[in-house]
Formats: structure tokens, C-alpha cells, sequence
């Protein structure tokens, strides 16, 4: 079984509240938090990794502040006590997003979507990829180049090379049912959704494991509760 969590990162977190939260992560990640410039950035940081502890505890058992997170040169994380757990974090605009479980590589990427040159899909995509979202009605454009964005960085953080390997070496394509597959990685199912009128979401996983179509969303008083 494989399990998408959500949280939506409030605008403001009460200090006693945020302080249980810096308790609980890891003093590098503490040390992160205290650099950046906008408090939002560091919400996130922070957000992340504690949504991570809550949801990797109950898969483990442990206690989510004994959990020791390491990472491989491409920075994929896993346990050091359960290293063949799979999971996977990402954090963008007003979300963070973990997804955990089953016995094969994970994936998840969210972003907040924001206008761009098009020109960039050159830069990134596959030619495939460009050609079928040149195709694309100019409206829709904005939508189909952050399906493929966080469709093509989930699969990368799933099997850890990160941006080691380039975002044109393989392409993401659209069914005639509806739904994305990659010719090259067909051991792996692939899923895209809005979040919301802002955000993108895109989980990669094992073809063999569905992942479940509606994430469970939680909220930091859910988190503060569980991790408290």
C-alpha cells in the first residue's frame, strides 16, 4: 500500500507550535530554517521533514524524533534504520507532499505553478515532449508544461539520480486513456493532478502498486497532535 500525505502550509504557525516543530527536526535542518530570509521558506523546510517523521514513524513504529535521515550523492533520502522504506518529499508554494510505503522506488513532486517562457521546454523537455506541448491549445499550454515538469522530477527523485540525468533523455507522454507512461521507465506508473488552481502534483511508483487517486490531506494542528 502506498500512502500520499498532504499538508497546507499555513500562512502563519503559532510560536509554540513552531517551536515543537524545530524540536522535533534534525539540528541541520533547524540550522536551514534559521538562514533563510522568508519566513515561508522555512516553513516549508521545516514542514517537510516533520510531515516525513510523522508519516515514516507510523510505517516504522518509532518515534518520529529518533528517526535518522541520510543521503545518497544525489540527495534521495531514506532511514538509517529502514533503509529499504521507500518515501519521498516535496515542498512548493503553499504544500508539502510526502509519499511512503510499498517495496519499490517512490516519487512525489509538487510545484506552484507561476507564468513562463515556453522557450524553457527547449531547454528541458524531450523534442517529443516540446512538439506535443507546442501542440497544445496556447491555453492549456501553461497547465501541460507543470504536468510534465513535475511528472519528469518525480520519476528522478524515484529512482535518485536527481538532476544527474537529464530531463531530455526521456519523455513523458498521454494515453489515449488519459493517463502518462514513459517509454522508457515501463516498470513504473505514473500520476498527475491539480491540487489546486495554483499547485501541481505528480507521484511516480512501481506499475504494480496503484497509488491511491485522492491524497490524504491533514493540517499542522493534525501534525502538532500526532507529533506532541
Amino acid at each position: 500500500m502506498i500512502n500520499i500525505q498532504l499538508l497546507r502550509i499555513p500562512a502563519e504557525i503559532p510560536n509554540e507550535v513552531w517551536h515543537s516543530l524545530l524540536s522535533l527536526v534534525s539540528a541541520e535542518r533547524r540550522q536551514q530554517a534559521a538562514r533563510f530570509v522568508h519566513q515561508a521558506d522555512a516553513y516549508r523546510s521545516v514542514l517537510g521533514e516533520a510531515l516525513a517523521r510523522m508519516t515514516l514513524g507510523k510505517w516504522t513504529g518509532s518515534r518520529p524524533g529518533d528517526l535518522v535521515f541520510i543521503r545518497n550523492t544525489y540527495g534521495k533520502p531514506s532511514l538509517t534504520s529502514h533503509p529499504d522504506l521507500p518515501f519521498n518529499v516535496s515542498h512548493s508554494g503553499d504544500w508539502v507532499a510526502v509519499i511512503s510505503g510499498g517495496h519499490a522506488p517512490l516519487g512525489v513532486d509538487v510545484e506552484k505553478i507561476s507564468p513562463i517562457d515556453m522557450t524553457i521546454a527547449e531547454r528541458f523537455f524531450s523534442p517529443l515532449e516540446s512538439r506535443n506541448l507546442l501542440a497544445e491549445p496556447a491555453d492549456q499550454q501553461l497547465e501541460t508544461f507543470y504536468r510534465l515538469w513535475t511528472l519528469k522530477e518525480s520519476y528522478i527523485k524515484a529512482i535518485g539520480m536527481g538532476l544527474s540525468m537529464p530531463l531530455d533523455s526521456f519523455s513523458m507522454l498521454r494515453g489515449m486513456d488519459g493517463l502518462w507512461y514513459c517509454p522508457e521507465a515501463p516498470t513504473y506508473r505514473f500520476l498527475s493532478q491539480r491540487l489546486d488552481e495554483g499547485h501541481m502534483l505528480a507521484t511516480t511508483s512501481s506499475i504494480e502498486i496503484e497509488p491511491p487517486s485522492k491524497p490524504n490531506v491533514i493540517t499542522i494542528e493534525d501534525l502538532y497532535h500526532v507529533l506532541n
